[in-house]
């Protein structure tokens, strides 16, 4: 019996660990996509009002006010994440999403295209949600370190499955060699597992990145959302 007993508490210790490390790749993932998404944007936008403040007043005000705004939606976002009376709000609309983001990052050097197909109902809002990290994570990924003159999005929603594609004619890179795989390709990854997808990522140096996203939409497992 007192080995039974041994047996069963270290099986539970063991459920216990694995739902705390479980816990800290959550809150990593949401520290990365949501609150280190809102001060990169923050940043940004600063550099460039700086850049426009003695040509173009008008324009270097305005940037500024995009920074007020990241400031606040990230302050928002770090209330929720400390907080589980703020649940999170899934986003209405995927493509509404990805055009107020790339407004925030829009970049005269850089042409991005976005290209949205299919019925959006066919995704739970869920999905659509972390959908929606993946990309942007993918699309800041492309314009912070691929320089790329060119940023190619696309994204169809099926009935049978959401897929997104990111590519950039940039400076690419060798993911073999990136140390620990990154915490945002580790933090895409991770969503699309989540819910029973999958990201793929191809470059190669001096040739630009392909990042594709594949989620299921049919036979996923109940109650799989916890992000």
């Amino acid at each position: 019996m007192r080995e039974s007993a041994d047996s069963y508490h270290s099986f539970l210790l063991d459920l216990v660990h694995e739902a705390q490390e479980e816990e800290r790749r959550r809150i990593a993932r949401e520290l990365h996509d949501r609150i280190g998404h809102g001060l990169s944007v923050a940043h940004q936008q600063l550099a460039l009002s700086e850049a426009y403040r003695a040509s173009d007043a008008a324009r270097a005000s305005a940037k500024i006010g995009v920074v007020q705004q990241a400031i606040q939606e990230t302050m928002e976002n770090l209330r929720q994440l400390t907080s589980e009376l703020h649940p999170r709000t899934p986003v209405k609309s995927l493509e509404k999403s990805l055009i107020g983001f790339l407004e925030e990052v829009e970049d005269d050097d850089v042409s991005v295209v976005l290209d949205v197909s299919g019925d959006e109902s066919w995704a739970e809002p869920w999905v659509r949600d972390e959908a929606f990290l993946i990309v942007r994570e993918a699309v800041r990924n492309a314009l912070t370190h691929g320089s790329p003159p060119m940023v190619l999005v696309r994204v169809n929603i099926a009935p049978h499955e959401l897929s997104a594609s990111v590519l950039d004619n940039g400076r690419g890179f060798d993911p073999g060699a990136v140390r620990g795989h990154g915490v945002g390709m580790t933090s895409m990854r991770e969503r699309a597992e989540l819910l029973d997808g999958q990201v793929l990522i191809t470059s190669e140096a001096g040739k630009g990145c392909l990042v594709e996203l594949f989620i299921p939409l049919k036979r996923r497992s109940r109650g799989r959302r916890d992000v």
